[in-house]
């Protein structure tokens, strides 16, 4: 009989609670009723995670959206979306993760979902302290825009629902400060963009593509290729070389595609009346190692081991000044395949989400008898997705 009083008298705050919150709750919602601007930011708010791996808690996703969802109404004006809308795109996202949303996954979740503020998170149990553990990450729709807020932690007892609370006021402060700097974006003083309420509306969020958020990358690039020969004996003719390639980000920033390329080399003698010609098709498997430097510049390294097809022709060359030209020995055109290696290294520029301009460096190198060496430049045009 003892027992089942102590039970009772445990049970009692939570029941407290409970029998408190639910009119509160229903209040609270009645005043939500009211439809946004349609120029107010879209929020969605999803059910925090259960991570405990216990059934002990299973009040807590709900306790946890209802305090910020209520606390946000109070404080800001903005279009919220149901969840039930948002879930399926979020667990499609998550499925092709490993089950985690990251900043990376979030940002894609608003792109589909057309959301411009994702709220979600989880909690996480230690039996040792007896408390629980609540993670909270925000996105605005980007990965340069993604906030992780620090953990609150809550023994459970009798406190366990003011964690609910608190980690409400920590989402809060936060929104605080993205709507303080749209309206300093906008040239507005802080607070000018409150309605009659009292609120701050909360705006749009631009939900482009960042480098972070590409996976593949394809590219058109044109420019000059110029041999490396001895110039005591040789003379040298820049000549172009057109070039594309694709890149699949295979973990982290280490990339791995393929290169092609269609370009010649034309040498000839200082004092002989000879000039010869390489012209060839290359291919080769690259791999490179990208550094993002911010959401829209990037510092690119590739390195290809191919083959390269081609011919290798002798003509007559007529030296500047001349009045006629020489007529070399019979040389048969030759036929030419062999390895090929080439290293690159850019930098580029996303203009939109699906487009973007580099500028990049090269070497290469055509093995033969005696290897053939060039460098060059280009300019690029990459699509991105």
């Amino acid at each position: 009989m003892k027992q089942v009083t102590r039970a009772a008298y445990s049970l009692l705050p939570f029941l407290t609670f409970a029998i408190w919150a639910a009119p509160q709750k229903k209040a609270k919602s009645a005043a939500r009723t009211e439809v946004a601007s349609a120029e107010a930011a879209r929020v969605a708010i999803l059910l925090y995670e259960d991570k405990t791996g216990t059934k002990n808690f299973e009040y807590m996703p709900g306790s946890l959206k209802e305090a910020i969802t209520n606390s946000m109404h109070e404080k800001f004006e903005f279009n919220e979306v149901d969840s039930t809308q948002v879930d399926p795109v979020a667990s499609q996202v998550k499925g092709r993760n490993k089950g985690k949303i990251g900043a990376k996954e979030a940002a894609e979740v608003c792109r589909q979902a057309d959301i411009d503020i994702l709220i979600y998170g989880d909690f996480t149990f230690n039996k040792d302290s007896n408390e629980i553990e609540i993670h909270t990450n925000i996105s605005l729709g980007s990965t340069d825009k993604f906030r992780l807020l620090p953990a609150v932690e809550n023994r459970v007892d009798s406190t366990i629902f003011q964690a609910a609370d608190k980690v409400a006021t920590d989402i809060v402060a936060e929104i605080t400060k993205v709507a303080l700097e749209q309206q300093q974006a906008k040239g507005a003083a802080a607070g000018a963009e409150k309605d009659k309420k009292g609120k701050t509306q909360l705006e749009k969020t631009e939900k482009s593509k960042t480098w972070a958020d590409v996976n593949w990358t394809f590219a058109l690039s044109m420019g000059p290729s110029y041999a490396l020969v001895n110039r005591d004996n040789t003379s040298v003719k820049t000549e172009p070389a057109a070039n594309a390639y694709g890149m699949y980000r295979l973990k982290g920033n280490w990339h791995v595609g393929l290169f092609a390329t269609f370009a010649g080399l034309r040498s000839y003698g200082s004092n002989n009346p000879y000039e010869t010609y390489i012209e060839y098709l290359a291919s080769a498997a690259s791999a490179g190692y990208y550094f993002d430097l911010s959401a829209r510049w990037r510092l690119t390294t590739m390195i290809g081991l191919g083959y390269y097809f081609g011919k290798f022709s002798v003509s007559a060359h007529c030296p500047a000044g001349s009045t006629q030209c020489f007529t070399p020995n019979t040389v048969p055109e030759t036929q030419i395949r062999n390895p090929y290696a080439m290293a690159r290294v850019g930098a580029h520029f996303l203009i939109f989400s699906f487009l973007a301009a580099g500028i990049e460096a090269e070497y290469r190198m055509l093995y033969d008898s005696k290897p053939i060496q060039s460098v060059g430049g280009a300019v690029s045009l990459i699509f991105t997705f």
